[in-house]
Order: C-alpha cells, then sequence, then structure tokens
C-alpha cells in the first residue's frame, strides 16, 4: 500500500481492531526519506530486515532494532540503498510532522 511518502510502502501483517496496534512491514526504496515526526499515540518499534535504515543520522543493518516510545519526535527515516523494515506499534498511528 503507498504511504504517501514517495517511495515507501506498507503492508499490515496483523492487527487488533479495537486498539488499532498493528504489525507492520515497510518498504523503503533507495533514497526515500520520511521527515521528523512523533506519533502521539503509538510506541514504535523498528525491526531491520534488510538493507540499511538510517534513522536520526545512525545507521541500522539487517538484525538491529531501533523504538520510538510515544511521543517521541524521531526522524528522519531514511536509506540510500533501500531498506525492509518491520514495525510493531502498540496503538493506532497518528503521523505528525516536526
Amino acid at each position: 500500500i503507498p504511504s504517501g511518502i514517495e517511495g515507501v510502502n506498507y503492508k499490515i501483517l496483523d492487527g487488533d481492531p479495537a486498539t488499532m496496534a498493528s504489525v507492520v512491514v515497510y518498504k523503503f526504496e533507495p533514497g526515500s526519506v520520511v521527515p521528523h515526526h512523533l506519533h502521539t499515540q503509538a510506541d514504535e518499534v523498528a525491526y531491520v530486515l534488510d538493507g540499511e535504515f538510517i534513522e536520526g543520522g545512525v545507521a541500522y543493518k539487517a538484525g538491529s532494532v531501533f523504538a520510538a516510545p510515544a511521543g517521541t519526535t524521531h526522524g528522519p527515516h531514511e536509506t540510500k540503498t533501500g531498506a525492509t523494515v518491520l514495525f510493531i506499534l502498540s496503538q493506532q498511528l497518528d503521523f505528525i510532522p516536526q
């Protein structure tokens, strides 16, 4: 599913309709960038499946984990090579650019 950000697509693998908690795989095409943002309700845990995922200037390779508690400004998420990242979200995801 297109995310609304160029070069970033996702697929929902599992979800809870009551809380909107979910497990989602995001595919980041080379050169894609998700700007600084926060989520007011959802804690976010990211597990890099492949490629290189750059979070706030720090590069994470396959097998790395990144976490952002609700209310934490984070990003940008970017990649030079492309990346596939599994996200676990504790609540419904809102996206508020910073």
